[in-house]
């Protein structure tokens, strides 16, 4: 199940474990071939000196040379174990976007077989996304307190457990409700999977930005590849095989994260499980979750249902109205409780805000995109749930490419520069769709979508990991994840609830009686307003490059010296409070 992303990060890794116990040997490690980098982490031009003049320098000042591409962290006993963690790491944050893509493409046939409404088969997608969004941040906490290990093999347990129970689904109400169920139990691997990440790769290196490349691309391509799978599941059995072969799946996850995930908490070794239990209790806020699954949930329920009564009842308002109000409840609450899930202090730094709000327009046009494509390809041209994974396929493909790309190019590219190409990669994909035809060819609309989206999936996911993953200290890593994924997976639903409704309003139109593409072209159309959403926040991020290698490590200092992992642009480098950045970064 290794992606050739995570083959090419495994050798990357090895090559430089290579390198590095020949530096230790006394022999040369040219072979690695790293690049120098000068005192700001930027790449090295020709005027600078050269990575063995550089190691030479430092020997002489009593500092041992650097090993650019990054040293393998402490807590893997050799380079197949951190290869196959980062692949688990990598699965838990594919998690949620796996079980969706696989329910996108055969939710004609549940639709078919539950006899379900068109606002009970989004909810099939949404509610995953919902409760995934909603206890992120709780279950981040528990991570910390309780345990990261412990948390991730719970939580892809119950997931392989639940998927099971969702193969004997017998009605709507019990496919949405376990379907939800999973949501939970995909958000518990997310956060411990980051903080886990976060504390082993504490120093900035090409290793580090390989490393959460390989993670970065399990959110995207989760979809496709979960798409696929239930495809060839579907066509052998039915779609209840698709669930069982998830089940079957998740269970080998579980039995192999026992070995592949490393102990790395975030309270001493030496505290007992009944205090950090007292503490949890304690710092735990309950509140603020049951804030945000109801607000986000009563939200998206008046959102989607809507549609079905015609806006006509009483009840769809208020829905939304007590859901709006309950979070900004939340927003309140997180202001006030001594130990919130999400700390207002983050959103003062200027470019996580501003980072955030830039890539998450585009994600809600991608999963709203992704669901509707799916569904036209089932219910329109009648396509076979395998013959709609194959032509999903080319997205799978071209992502892994372009994740091994944006993580190569962090350190050398304005990361703003990503951010911007994303985001039309984001609305050229969506405008393809739109205008598509019921004729249309698959090469001159679909195609070229799936290759444009998986851009701007790939180069913002990169670039926003790698900043939040650096936005708040290493005891709260696991949490960061969980902000991170909580906005992401509460604005999925939210974008499933709205593309829902104009497509269940302009069905029953007379437009769409004469043309069945109408509500497509309205669902699409959602799409391009949520991706240009975007360009109204990127004026203001402010971020150059990230990820840079450490020029050398101190010989009296066991932690070494770091320099700046992000380079931003016209104003201070990010740990050094003390110098300026000289110069803006250049392309």
């Amino acid at each position: 199940m290794a992606s050739a992303d995570e083959k090419s990060t495994l050798s990357l890794m090895q090559q430089a474990d290579n390198g590095a116990s020949m530096a230790r040997t006394g022999q040369s490690a040219s072979s690695v071939s790293p690049e120098g980098t000068d005192t700001t982490g930027s790449t090295a031009t020709a005027e600078a000196p050269t990575p063995t003049q550089d190691n030479a320098d430092a020997e002489k000042a009593g500092a041992k040379p650097a090993n650019t591409f990054g040293e393998r962290p402490a807590c893997f006993r050799n380079t197949v174990q951190e290869g196959a963690f980062v692949f688990q790491a990598t699965m838990a944050t594919a998690t949620s976007s796996f079980s969706q893509g696989a329910s996108a493409i055969i939710t004609a046939s549940i639709g078919h077989s539950l006899d379900m409404t068109q606002g009970q088969i989004t909810w099939i997608t949404a509610s995953t996304a919902l409760t995934a969004g909603a206890f992120q941040l709780g279950l981040g906490q528990l991570a910390d307190l309780l345990g990261r290990k412990a948390t991730f093999i719970v939580g892809m347990g119950s997931f392989s457990a639940f998927s099971l129970l969702v193969a004997f689904a017998q009605n709507p109400f019990w496919m949405d409700v376990v379907c939800g169920i999973l949501g939970i139990s995909s958000a518990m691997v997310v956060p411990p999977a980051i903080g886990i990440m976060g504390a082993a790769y504490a120093t900035p290196s090409k290793r580090k930005n390989l490393a959460f490349s390989a993670f970065s691309a399990g959110n995207p391509l989760g979809f496709v590849f979960g798409s696929i799978v239930s495809g060839i599941a579907t066509m052998i059995f039915n779609w209840r095989a698709a669930y069982i072969f998830i089940a079957i799946l998740w269970v080998i996850f579980t039995l192999l994260a026992i070995w592949t995930i490393p102990k790395v908490e975030a309270f001493p070794p030496d505290q007992p499980f009944r205090e950090r239990l007292k503490t949890f209790m304690k710092t735990f806020d309950f509140v603020g979750t049951a804030l945000t699954i109801f607000g986000t949930g009563l939200l998206t329920a008046g959102v989607t249902i809507g549609p079905d009564d015609e806006w006509k009842g009483k009840w769809v308002i208020a829905l939304i109205v007590i859901g709006v109000a309950l979070l900004v409840i939340f927003a309140w609450w997180e202001t006030v409780y001594p130990t919130p899930p999400m700390p207002p202090h983050i959103w003062k730094d200027r470019n996580f805000t501003f980072i955030i709000l830039s890539c998450l327009p585009g994600y809600m046009s991608f999963i709203s995109s992704q669901f509707w494509l799916s569904f036209f390809m089932q219910e329109v041209q009648h396509l076979k749930p395998l013959t709609v994974a194959v032509h999903l396929l080319p997205q799978a493909i071209a992502g892994l490419i372009y994740n091994g790309i944006a993580g190569s190019v962090l350190h050398r590219i304005n990361n703003t520069l990503l951010l911007v190409i994303g985001s039309c990669a984001y609305v050229a994909a969506a405008v393809l769709l739109s205008v598509m035809k019921l004729n249309s060819p698959y090469w001159a609309f679909i195609f070229p979508s799936l290759i444009l989206a998986v851009v701007g999936a790939d180069f913002q996911f990169n670039v926003a990991n790698m900043y939040v993953m650096q936005s708040l200290p290493p005891h709260q890593q696991a949490l960061a994840g969980g902000i991170f994924n909580t906005i992401f997976r509460l604005s999925s639903a939210i974008a499933l609830g709205l593309s829902t409704a104009v497509f269940s309003s302009t069905k029953s139109s007379a437009a769409a009686m004469a043309d069945i593409m109408v509500p497509y072209e309205k669902a699409f159309q959602v799409s391009i307003g949520l991706s240009a959403g975007s360009f109204l926040f990127l004026p203001f991020v402010r971020l150059g490059t990230q990820g840079h290698a450490p020029k050398s490590v101190d010989a009296d200092t066991s932690d070494g010296i770091q320099t700046p992992s992000v380079v931003l642009e016209g104003e201070r480098s990010r740990g050094e409070k003390q110098e300026s950045v000289s110069e803006r970064e250049k392309i």
